[in-house]
C-alpha cells in the first residue's frame, strides 16, 4: 500500500508540472504579438487612412497587422469591426477575421481547472500521509504489554 502511494503521489507532482508549464507557457500568437510593436487606435486609422496598411487579422477586439514596408504592428480596437472596415476596404487592405475562441470550452476548463483540482488533491492526499503517520496521542492507545524478567 505504501509504493502504491509513492507512486501515486509522484504521478500527481508530475501531472501538476506539466499543466502548471501549459498554464504558464504562452501560445505563438501571444509571442509573435510581444514582437511587435503597439499602435494606438488613433494611429491605426491615420495609417489605414494614408494607404500604408497593407493587410489585417481581426481576432475579437484584437488587430494584427503589417505595413506595406513589411514591418507588423498589433492593437486593441473597438468590438464592433464596422468602425474601420470601410476604411480599410476602401484602402485596398486585405482583411482576416478570425474566431476570437481557438479552443474547444472543454480544453478550456481543462486548462483553467486542472491544475486547481489536482492541487487539491495533492493536498489532500499528503494531509491523509500525514495522518496515518503521526503517533496516537498520550493516553489514546494501548501500552505494551508488561515484560516479565525471568
Amino acid at each position: 500500500m505504501k509504493s502504491v502511494g509513492t507512486v501515486v503521489f509522484w504521478f500527481l507532482i508530475l501531472v501538476s508540472a506539466l499543466l502548471l508549464w501549459q498554464l504558464v507557457r504562452s501560445s505563438p500568437g501571444q509571442q509573435a504579438e510581444q514582437r511587435t510593436p503597439e499602435i494606438s487606435y488613433t494611429q491605426f486609422m491615420a495609417e489605414a487612412e494614408s494607404g500604408q496598411i497593407a493587410n489585417v487579422t481581426v481576432t475579437g477586439s484584437r488587430i494584427q497587422g503589417r505595413y506595406r514596408d513589411g514591418k507588423t504592428f498589433h492593437l486593441t480596437g473597438p468590438s464592433n469591426a464596422g468602425v474601420y472596415v470601410d476604411v480599410l476596404r476602401s484602402k485596398g487592405v486585405e482583411i482576416w477575421f478570425r474566431d476570437a475562441a481557438d479552443q474547444s470550452l472543454p480544453l478550456q476548463l481543462l486548462g483553467s481547472w486542472a491544475p486547481l483540482i489536482l492541487l487539491g488533491a495533492l493536498w489532500l492526499f499528503m494531509i491523509r500521509q500525514m495522518q496515518r503517520r503521526s503517533p496516537t496521542p498520550a493516553g489514546g492507545g494501548t501500552s505494551p504489554p508488561p515484560v516479565n524478567p525471568r
